[in-house]
């Protein structure tokens, strides 16, 4: 792949996650499930996620979001394999069953806030790393590119 087609893919996977993690209740999971069908659809980005899980074994329900008193939180995983994987697996539970964004945001515990607040943070909390993991790789298959000119 050329530089110029992955600095389009950069730039698209970048417009479309900042959209899926500045979502409103309005919006419900539709940017969510554009984020995931970008990720399905875009061979690098789906191949580099695939790279990553066949190595790993989590099961995101029992080790990835935890719930306690009522409330959900996340448990980040210490390794990057288990982290995507768990993202990743859970980005499918809520694109396949088309579970309401607002109803998981409001299962993890944040006092007082507006309620397009407490999806953001939601989004922030889960899927920000994942937004990040696939960035860093297309920079630095970007770098790789430009350095073999």
């Amino acid at each position: 792949m050329d530089l110029r087609e992955l600095r389009k893919i950069s730039f698209e996977f970048r417009r479309i996650s900042s959209d899926m993690l500045n979502s409103i209740s309005d919006d419900n999971n539709a940017y969510l499930i554009k984020f995931r069908k970008f990720i399905d659809d875009t061979k690098i980005i789906k191949d580099y996620i695939d790279s990553k899980v066949k190595y790993s074994t989590i099961d995101w329900s029992k080790s990835f979001i935890e719930e306690d008193c009522g409330f959900k939180s996340v448990i980040t995983p210490t390794n990057q394999n288990d982290h995507i994987k768990a993202m990743y697996d859970y980005l499918l539970v809520m694109t396949d069953r088309n579970k309401s964004l607002n109803g998981e945001a409001f299962d993890f515990h944040l006092g007082r806030c507006k309620v397009n607040e407490r999806i953001q943070f939601y989004l922030n909390r889960v899927f920000l790393p994942l937004v990040h993991y696939i960035n860093d790789f297309l920079i630095e298959e970007m770098l790789s590119v430009d350095e073999k000119k």
